[in-house]
Parts: structure tokens; sequence; C-alpha cells
């Protein structure tokens, strides 16, 4: 049995400033939490504790501490560095255990012959651990809680050999086993101060003062408890998260932070195997309505301000979804300064595709969705009826004239070559929306169409056909009666379809046939 523990120290530090630029080896960091008239420090990480910062001090005392950097707990930012360590250890292990905040545990039985000897395979969990942002120390014993009590309470990558437990856990300090107060404030008046003192103790008469709980502690110091890991399923999306410590009102500054933020996203994919088609951001404002202005467009902003991408092919490439998102943000700004990011992907299988010798080469997808972004930056997304500008038209299940749908490019099928049609085809050009015309009629037949200040003789006409619908629905009923034209005039001579709408009793000009 081979088992490994992360130990990530003073976790919620590392995992509020892991997107930073902080250096937590060198300098003080302290997490405050709490309401906001009474912040108070929460966790501090080495630096600030030699500078004497501690737990339970106000957000003023910590700031006696020159150079400190405070930042505000965040659980969402905890979750994320957590799931992350999931997804390290992941790599390593198929059974792994989320033991703790910063704190995971992996079932590392037999393999040995394809990572190698136990500490070279702490060394490079450490190593991914701090590829991610992490400062971790690594823990490899027989049994999962001896591996949790040395990663813990040692330096480094530390490996306890079996049949060594109790040997080498002797001198940890007894408060690596977390017990409660009472217990500690008892063995503490036995003078017992570490693993050894407590191994040492007869079990009956621990039993006799201390109950159960004591005993399992005397077993958990000898190293000597066995039991099975607790497995947990991989996120099925991943998160990143990060608060700023100044907010962001320029579209540039805001794109380096992304960047850092799918970097570390399209990572964690790469590390799965996986890549994403679907990005969620939400962006925290930072608005003070008592501030703002009457009239002022920050005065109604609601936080927090999300934006949606899609993309039509799965992909792991940060340099791509950066680029889209700064499209999507240039087109629909915030309307106010951004003080924090959360960014999720979720996950999708890559996509795998090889075309024919044949056959066409079909666009790079990531090109043409940066194609398409563009082309709705200059044209707009929707037009006045809230059809989309942009993307693929669909025919719709209806009778209804000129009834379709401009929906987004959800795949990229390879390209079909059709034979020629052995004879000529009329193609009719709409015009959108139909230009009002005043047509003269006679014997029921149209004889003459004026339209754009033109006028034009109806030398040969074919008509009518008559076509309704919707007649439940007053918004979208139709009733109407379609005519095909040949004008004669220096204008507008050609073949055009008109029709009368019997509703209103008005005429259109529909389309020219080229």
């Amino acid at each position: 049995m081979l088992f490994a523990c992360l130990y990530i120290p003073d976790f919620p530090v590392q995992a509020a400033l892991r997107n930073s630029d902080c250096n937590l080896a060198e300098q003080p960091a302290a997490i405050l939490d709490g309401p906001e008239s009474l912040l108070k420090v929460f966790a501090v990480n080495d630096a600030a504790r030699r500078s004497g910062i501690d737990r339970g001090m106000t957000r003023l005392q910590a700031e006696t501490c020159i150079g400190i950097v405070l930042r505000k707990r965040s659980p969402i930012q905890e979750e994320s560095s957590q799931a992350v360590l999931v997804e390290c250890a992941y790599g390593f292990s198929p059974r792994v255990e989320s033991a703790a905040p910063g704190i995971v545990i992996a079932d590392l039985t037999g393999t040995e012959s394809l990572l190698g000897a136990p500490r070279q395979i702490g060394r490079a969990l450490q190593r991914c651990a701090e590829q991610c942002g992490f400062i971790a120390k690594v823990g490899v014993a027989s049994n999962p809680d001896t591996a949790l009590h040395a990663a813990s309470g040692m330096e480094g990558i530390a490996v306890i050999a079996p049949g060594k437990e109790s040997v080498s856990l002797s001198r940890l300090p007894i408060e690596v086993l977390n017990p409660d107060a009472s217990i500690l404030d008892v063995l503490d008046s036995w003078g017992i101060r570490d693993f050894g003192a407590l191994a040492g103790l007869p079990p009956i008469s621990l039993v006799e003062r201390l109950g159960q709980q004591g005993l399992i502690l005397q077993r958990l110091a000898r190293g000597e408890v066995q039991r099975e890991i607790v497995p947990c399923e991989p996120p099925l999306s991943i998160q990143e998260c990060i608060e700023l410590e100044e907010a962001i009102d320029l579209l540039e500054p805001l794109a380096f932070v992304l960047n850092r933020l799918l970097e570390q996203a399209t990572a964690r994919l790469r590390a799965r195997s996986l890549a994403t088609d679907v990005i969620h951001v939400t962006l925290e404002l930072e608005v003070h309505p008592d501030r703002q202005l009457k009239g002022s467009p920050c005065a109604s902003v609601r936080e927090p301000y999300e934006r949606n991408l899609k993309l039509p092919v799965p992909t792991q490439d940060s340099k791509l979804l950066l680029k889209l998102l700064q499209l999507d943000l240039a087109q629909h700004p915030p309307k106010a300064p951004v003080k924090k990011i959360t960014l999720v992907t979720d996950v999708a299988l890559l996509r795998h595709t090889q075309t024919g010798l044949f056959e066409p080469l079909a666009p790079e997808p990531g090109q043409l969705e940066i194609t398409l972004s563009r082309l709705n930056a200059v044209v707009g997304e929707k037009d006045a009826e809230g059809r989309l500008r942009v993307g693929a038209p669909e025919v719709l299940d209806s009778h209804a004239p000129d009834n379709f749908e401009v929906r987004p490019f959800r795949s990229l099928e390879p390209v079909t070559i059709h034979e020629c049609l052995p004879s000529p085809q009329l193609a009719l050009r709409i015009f959108r929306p139909p230009v009002s015309a005043r047509v003269e009629v006679k014997q029921g037949n149209p004889a003459g169409v004026v339209f754009n200040g033109s006028k034009g003789k109806v030398l040969i006409a074919a008509g009518p056909w008559r076509s309704n619908g919707r007649w439940w629905n007053r918004r979208e009923q139709w009733d109407r009666e379609e005519w095909d034209v040949t004008l004669g005039g220096d204008t507008v001579a050609g073949i055009y379809r008109i029709f009368r709408d019997s509703l209103s009793g008005l005429w259109f000009v529909e389309g020219m046939y080229d």
C-alpha cells in the first residue's frame, strides 16, 4: 500500500493570492473575514507571522505591518483552488480523496513501476502543485493518515518507510493530530508534547481517562490506522477566480487578467485531455450608487455583469478564447470598473476530424469564429425583427412567406459538391423590408406598378397565388395574394414579385428575379 498527501500550508492565503503576482515566500499576506464593519484576520502566511501578525487581529492592526497584502476571504477562490489540487492529484492516481481544504490524498498503490520511487513521485507531485501556483508539502506513507501527518508536520517531501511510522512521526508536535481543545489541555497537563510521548502511554489507562478518542489519537501517533480513502469525482466544470486589488475600467488591462485566467483554465483542461466550448464570465463591478449622479449609466447597474461565449468546436487554445472575449467585451463593455472576475469553462471532449483527399478544406474553426465575431461588431448582432445578422440561415417549418431565422454556426461539416443543374434557374432577390408600392389594377390584374419614385408598365402578369395562416394570432397573422410581373420602363425594367396584403389592402414589391 502506498499513499501520497498533498498539503498546502495556509491554504486560504494561497487560494486568495494564487492568481496574483505576490511572492508568498517573502511578502507578508493576510486574509480578512467577517462583517464589513469589523473585518478580522482569518489566516496569515509565515512572513506575516514573522512580522507579528496573528489571527484575530483587526484590519487596522494588520495594516501596521509594512508591505502586507490584505485580501478578503473568498469561498469561490478556495473552492476553485481545491478543485485544482484534486485535478493535480488525478494526474498521478485514479483514486483521489479531498480530505479537507488544502489537503488531497492519492492512492499510489501499484504505480511505482510507472511513476518511479516514492520520493520521485512526491517530487513530481510537488512540482505539479507549484505549476498551479501553490507552495506545497508532500507526505508519502503506507496509509493515508500517516501520509497526512507527515505532510503537515514535516518540511518538503517526507517519505515514511513501511514499519517505521512510529519512529518517523515521534518528533511531531501533538497539535498536528488536531485533537479537541479539552483533550489537548489534558495531554498538556500530563506533559505530552509530541507523537512519541503519546505513543508510549499504556493504552488501557489512556482509554480509562480519555475514552475511545484517546485510543484513536494514540493509534494515529503510532501510524497504525488503516482505512479506505473516499474517492471524489473530478469537477465537471473548471472555475478560475481573481479579486483585484484595484478596480479595472479599461479593456486592455482587463484582457491581461483574463489571459492569465484562461491560461490556467486551458492548462487544467490539457492535463485532463479535455477542451471547452462554453465559457461563462462573471464580472463584479465597483458601483457606489450613493456617489453617482442622477441619470448616470452606472447608477442603474445591477451586478454582477455576465457574458457567455459559445464556440462551434471545443478548443484548448487560450489565445483564441482571449481574442473572442476581447471582441465580445468591446461590443458589450461593462458600465463600471471591474473588481472581481470569475471564469467558468464547461468541459467537452476534443474533436478529431480527418477530411478526404479530394474534399475541399473547411476554414479553421478558431479563425472562422474570430471572423464572425468581427462581423458581429460591424453589422450588429440582430436586425429589427430580432434575427441574428451573422450565422447560418434556416427555413422554419411554416408556410409563412420569408419565414426563417439565422442560427450561430455550431458545426463545420465537410463541404458537399453538388452537380450543376442541366437548365438555368431564376433566383429571387428578396427586398427586406418589402418596398411599398402603388399598383394600378384593371379587370382584376395589375396593369402598372409605381415604387421607389419610378413607374413601370406590366407587360406580363402571372397569378394570383393566395396564402394565409396564423389566423388565431393577430400579431403573426398573414393573408396575401402574390403576382409575378414583367415590368417595362427605363429604370424598373425586369421581373418582379409583388403582393397585396389582404388585411391592410396595401401593395408591396417583395423582390426581383435575377
